[in-house]
């Protein structure tokens, strides 16, 4: 752990000087200003260290930057749908959706990034939260629960239609 007046990693000497700054983060040709972003410094190479606390703090708020530009839903909005849209808790969330145990402890805490697919379903989810019922009941033979899928009978010149009432 560093401190004020500690010993340089780089050169070996003593007497780091602590800052505080502005960090500034870019990916993807964007920008992102994180404040009180503290490192020690040596003042004889003029290398510098990152606090421990700043980097876990600010990679977290990184990782959201990076959400945010991917087009990817906020560690807010995961724990929104998880608990409001589907009444899950995170442990029940990893099992049904996947990730791993604790995946959604570390999405909403922003130790992770969800993947693109995740994030897709957890969209569909939120708008169609009655789907959850599909992922638990996999096992079991999906019945009563209609999939419209637009087709003309005219894309089908030979085919015949049949009813079926559940025989």
């Amino acid at each position: 752990m560093y401190k004020q007046g500690g010993q340089c990693d780089f050169c070996g000497r003593e007497g780091l000087q602590r800052k505080v700054v502005t960090e500034t983060f870019k990916y993807k040709g964007k920008t992102f200003d994180y404040p009180n972003y503290v490192i020690y410094e040596c003042p004889a190479c003029k290398e510098a260290v990152v606090d421990k606390k700043s980097m876990k703090e600010s990679g977290r708020a990184i990782r959201d930057f990076y959400r945010e530009v991917d087009g990817l839903l906020s560690a807010a909005e995961i724990r929104r749908i998880r608990t409001t849209r589907l009444c899950l808790t995170q442990d029940k969330a990893s099992e049904l959706l996947g990730g791993g145990a604790k995946s959604f402890a570390r999405y909403e805490n922003s130790e992770v990034i969800q993947s693109v697919a995740l994030d897709n379903l957890l969209r569909i989810l939120d708008a169609e939260p009655h789907l959850l019922k599909v992922i638990q009941n996999k096992s079991k033979p999906i019945r009563g629960i209609v999939f419209p899928i637009p087709v003309k009978f005219q894309d089908f010149p030979k085919a015949k239609l049949v009813a079926n009432y559940g025989k």
